[in-house]
């Protein structure tokens, strides 16, 4: 993913971690939010390159026959085997780099200030972190999030927990990022930490020496 024209700020965390509610507030904010997985789950249903790919390594019929991913049955595979789970991110992740680098050059020059959001499960198993400028990492207590997923997903308490832990742990991606959200408590807190990180980066951002794409 090449350097962007815009700041870009990157929103990771674990599953049941809540990054979408954090980008949600980003987004009532006013800044612009693209969803990284959002990207990769279109490109598995609509590009012909990708779905090729995926069945060629986990047979044709991972797809329904109206061409619909099936997606429980792909995550119960990946998810328990390491390799596959490797298999399956390098199938998506360069598609969803190259749909990312599409959509940040054609943003208009007023939606790319001061900032803008990318959410992202696996910006740094992927490297993504190389070409943002700021990263945030959100965290939860485990029973929090299995608590979370369960409801919306409706799965079985061991499938949630394998999911868990086939990701980066909570101690070292916390560790990595720039800023740190603790969504643990009412919706009105998590906005009100958010709207604290959105000060600081607006401030970052406009700095007389700051260079989109070189860091901060």
């Amino acid at each position: 993913m090449p350097n962007s024209p815009a700041p870009l700020v990157g929103v990771t965390g674990g599953i049941g971690s809540g990054k979408s509610a954090v980008c949600r507030c980003f987004g009532e904010l006013g800044r612009v939010v693209i969803s990284a997985d959002l990207i990769a789950r279109d490109l598995t249903e609509t590009s012909e390159g990708v779905r090729r790919a995926i069945m060629q390594k986990f047979g044709a019929g991972i797809y329904s026959p109206d061409g619909r991913l099936r997606r429980s049955e792909l995550a119960r595979i990946v998810f328990a085997r390491p390799a596959s789970l490797r298999a399956l991110n390098a199938i998506v992740h360069p598609a969803v780099f190259a749909s990312l680098s599409d959509l940040l050059v054609r943003l208009p020059a007023s939606a790319e200030r001061p900032y803008v959001v990318i959410e992202a499960a696996l910006i740094f198993e992927t490297g993504m972190d190389k070409n943002l400028d700021a990263t945030i990492v959100v965290t939860a207590p485990e029973e929090t999030r299995i608590a979370r997923v369960s409801r919306r997903d409706n799965l079985p308490r061991d499938e949630i927990l394998t999911r868990m832990r086939a990701q980066m742990s909570p101690g070292e991606t916390s560790r990595r990022g720039d800023f740190v959200v603790e969504n643990n408590g009412p919706e009105e807190d998590l906005m009100e930490r958010v709207r604290f990180i959105d000060r600081v980066l607006a401030l970052m951002f406009t700095r007389k020496n700051f260079r989109a794409g070189g860091g901060v």
